[in-house]
């Protein structure tokens, strides 16, 4: 038995054992209360987010499964040279792409790559354009999400519905239809694959600061953010305001306490850096000059200055808002009017509006920091295509909407989830949902007039009917579909709308001289050249139809001038050895066909045309050689099966010649030459 001293010793000892173990399980009750909700569900939202991103992905590949089929457009003539005959990189290798440097080398690289894999063919072009805007939702939803991970709104009453934010934002910037001109619209590539550039760099940048986690992941991650930044200015001048935007969103979330100018700031540094980087780029490839009235081109009679254009854009900005909100009546190539006085009313109220949605932005900072940095994003990712650089007479594009899509999207998904109070969230998640899938239709059905260039330019007609260049554009469209009398209806129109523009005296002649009215496109390839001195295509149109006329001197005159004006111009010098071939001077039409394939290895007429003059010289072998490979580059081609078999004749082949004269009448080439041969007995 223990004494009673004892005894209470012990019991003592128990009551102290029990208070700290107690003490201990209040403490943990109060780390664990202390938890942030939505960090203790970290599983749960990782299956959750897995499942949003699932679902975003769907939801953008069901929006532009419709697009695969879409045809090359507008720009996209002049990014691959379709207009005449070749692409940028059918006669430079991959690795050229360097050529570029500074002017949007990776966007080159892209589809220099393209058409290494695909050709022509536009299902590869528009699966990369699809994949990089399915990418650029991917950072949407990261960015937002990684957003309310930042020291001012981790525990921000908003920040327990991130998962849901994110989604949300995600989901109305991957359905949005104004963002078929970036995805559908494939030389808008720059557009869509800068914003990836940006927004990675942004990220990468945001996640370096929020590392707390020893000292070299940060550094590699600043890194990463820098390359990223170079990147995309080589891909297009957009993320010149990438600097900007991580100061603004240090500003806006990386700072809890009041924000200070301070040297060492790694913001400051990482900004400097970019901005120092892309100072010497933008150096290399522009200059002052870009501030300079720009003059009438590109289908317009009019000038614009830059005071024009920065007044013109209060308007533009406040048309893009409208779109945002209500994405109806869009159009490829607005007719837009400019604004000339900053105070006729129209001007006037748009930049009041602008203003007063920047004010609400301020006004709203302390409270709403998502709702202020959205507004914020919009406008100065809008700046640089939307302010006092004249970039052309092209006051308005859709694909401009891009990048600052991501603050409006931001903008209006936090204004719901601030604004709404708990109960009332179903409600909003519903109504925003219902939104995508709207935009989801709008977007499939947007990609129907993409489909070709006859629905694209039928549907600017209706929208734009007094701009020339769109009647110009619908008139090439009716050439490359054969209907050249419904073409030159549509440049006559041209023409009367904008009557001192060369291009659309060109697209005028060269219909007529489809329609072998020469003379008339000797008329008007006289008129295009007086108003382009240096026009080498009029110059190579016009001999061409000099050379139909048999006036062959004159042609190659003509072909001469084209090629002096432009030393590649691998067409003129294809003319102008037919040129020489009809005036019998064989040699000098075999060193044209020579200079020709050169510049362009794949062009099958020059194979063709070059065998028939091997023909002449009795040089057989090498005559069948060209047609060999002019079939390899267009196995339809029944003038070279055509061509081919009469050789073999002549080598007393029969056999194959005959075979060769027979696919060339079944492909329609003609059966002349079938019949000429039965009849001289070589085929039965």
């Amino acid at each position: 038995m223990l004494c009673p001293r004892i005894s209470r010793q012990i019991r003592v000892q128990r009551m102290k054992q029990k208070k700290t173990k107690q003490e201990s399980v209040n403490k943990l009750q109060q780390l664990h209360q202390s938890v942030n909700p939505e960090e203790r569900k970290i599983p749960a939202n990782k299956k959750y987010n897995l499942l949003f991103i699932l679902a975003i992905f769907i939801t953008g590949i069901i929006a532009y499964s419709n697009s695969f089929d879409c045809s090359f457009h507008f720009d996209d003539d002049y990014v691959f040279n379709i207009r005449y005959g070749s692409f940028t990189a059918n006669s430079l290798g991959i690795l050229d792409w360097l050529d570029f440097i500074p002017t949007r080398p990776i966007g080159m690289l892209t589809f220099a790559l393209n058409y290494h894999f695909h050709g022509l063919d536009v299902w590869g072009y528009h699966l990369v354009n699809l994949t990089i805007h399915l990418i650029n939702a991917l950072l949407v939803w990261w960015l937002t999400w990684i957003t309310f991970s930042t020291p001012v709104m981790k525990n921000a009453a908003i920040s327990k519905h991130k998962t849901m934010v994110a989604f949300l934002t995600g989901m109305l910037f991957v359905t949005h239809p104004l963002a078929t001109q970036s995805v559908t619209y494939i030389a808008q590539r720059f557009s869509s694959l800068a914003t990836l550039f940006y927004l990675l760099s942004l990220i990468l940048f945001v996640q370096g600061k929020l590392w707390q986690r020893g000292r070299n992941i940060p550094w590699f991650l600043f890194g990463g953010s820098i390359v990223c930044a170079v990147m995309g200015m080589l891909t297009k001048e957009i993320v010149f305001t990438l600097p900007f935007a991580i100061i603004l969103y240090d500003y806006c979330f990386l700072k809890a306490v009041p924000w200070k100018l301070e040297i060492k700031d790694k913001s400051l540094i990482i900004s400097f850096i970019i901005l120092v980087i892309f100072i010497l780029l933008f150096l290399r490839s522009h200059s002052l000059n870009i501030f300079e009235t720009v003059p009438p081109d590109q289908g317009y009679s009019y000038s614009i200055s830059m005071k024009e254009y920065f007044l013109t854009q209060f308007r533009v900005i406040l048309t893009y808002v409208r779109l945002f909100v209500l994405p109806v009546n869009q159009n490829l190539d607005y007719d837009y009017p400019l604004s000339t006085c900053f105070f006729h009313l129209k001007t006037f109220l748009s930049f009041s509006l602008l203003l007063g949605i920047l004010a609400t932005g301020v006004l709203l900072f302390k409270r709403y920091r998502l709702i202020s940095f959205g507004i914020f994003w919009f406008f100065l990712t809008m700046s640089v295509e939307s302010s006092i650089i004249p970039i052309s007479q092209n006051v308005i594009f859709e694909h401009r909407t891009y990048l600052p899509g991501f603050g409006f999207f931001l903008a209006l998904t936090g204004t719901f989830f601030y604004l709404f109070k708990e109960r009332y969230l179903k409600i909003v998640v519903i109504i925003l949902l219902m939104v995508a899938a709207i935009n989801t239709v709008l977007t499939y059905q947007r990609n129907k007039i993409w489909l070709n260039e006859y629905t694209l330019w039928s549907d600017c007609l209706k929208k734009s009917p007094n701009k020339a260049r769109v009647h110009s554009s619908l008139g090439n469209t009716y050439q490359k579909l054969g209907q050249y009398q419904r073409a030159i209806e549509e440049y006559n129109e041209a023409i009367r709308i904008t009557p001192d523009y060369a291009d659309y005296y060109y697209d005028r002649g060269t219909a007529y001289g489809k329609l072998s009215q020469y003379q008339q496109a000797i008329e008007d390839y006289n008129k295009a050249i007086s108003l382009k001195k240096d026009y080498a295509e009029a110059y190579n149109g016009r001999g061409d139809a000099h050379n139909y006329l048999g006036h062959y001197q004159q042609a190659i005159e003509d072909f001469n001038k084209a090629i002096s004006l432009e030393p590649d111009y691998g067409l003129a010098y294809y003319n102008r050895g037919l040129a020489y071939d009809n005036l019998g001077q064989y040699q000098n039409a075999i060193e044209n066909y020579n200079e020709a394939i050169l510049l362009n290895p794949n062009y099958a007429d020059a194979y063709n045309n070059r065998g028939n003059v091997y023909n002449k010289f009795g040089q057989y072998q090498r005559a069948i050689d060209d047609f060999n490979k002019a079939i390899h580059l267009q196995p339809n081609n029944a003038g070279a099966y055509n061509n081919r078999g009469l050789t073999y004749l002549l080598q007393g082949n029969n056999e194959p010649g005959c075979y060769d004269l027979q696919k060339a009448c079944e492909m329609g080439g003609g059966c002349k030459a079938l019949e000429w041969a039965k009849g001289n007995g070589n085929c039965h």
